[in-house]
């Protein structure tokens, strides 16, 4: 917010973040800047943008094949960030307990944690999220809690 704010507010840090994309200058074997499809979720009305970019970094950047990792795993990074994307959550921020919530690549997750099984479905066809609930309750906000999500135990993705 306080970036956002600092920028121009909502639209301009929108335009300049879009930008980075259109123009090629977004490079995903550079870590420090993974993060950036996701920043669009906090931003009401541009989430969309979240899921358009995370399927086509996917899409162009990750594959099956010995160089299917873009750039040099450091540690697991890049896989990382490709397995918790194709779950459609990613912790966007390290030290925040939070994720946002994107498309999954799965119609059935089950995650299994020491609190037990957590699950993201998918419900019609799309890759965009038209609708989500969580524990059965409506989420309006692309970003979750570790915690709610825990404690949610399912999140359902309607898309279209």
């Amino acid at each position: 917010e306080a970036v956002m704010k600092y920028m121009g507010g909502k639209t301009a840090f929108t335009d300049k973040l879009w930008m980075i994309f259109e123009e090629g200058h977004y490079d995903p074997t550079n870590e420090p800047d993974i993060a950036y499809p996701y920043l669009f979720a906090r931003i009401k009305g541009e989430e969309w943008r979240t899921q358009y970019l995370v399927k086509q970094l996917l899409n162009e950047n990750y594959s099956t094949t010995p160089d299917g990792l873009p750039g040099n795993d450091d540690t697991g990074t890049m896989s990382a960030w490709a397995v918790f994307s194709m779950l459609g959550i990613y912790p966007d921020c390290p030290g925040e307990p939070y994720y946002t919530i994107t498309t999954p690549r799965f119609e059935r997750v089950e995650i299994d944690t020491a609190h037990g099984t957590v699950v993201i479905t998918t419900e019609g066809e799309g890759d965009y999220i038209e609708g989500m609930t969580l524990g059965g309750k409506a989420l309006t906000s692309y970003r979750i809690s570790h915690d709610e999500l825990i404690k949610g135990k399912i999140l359902k993705l309607k898309l279209r």
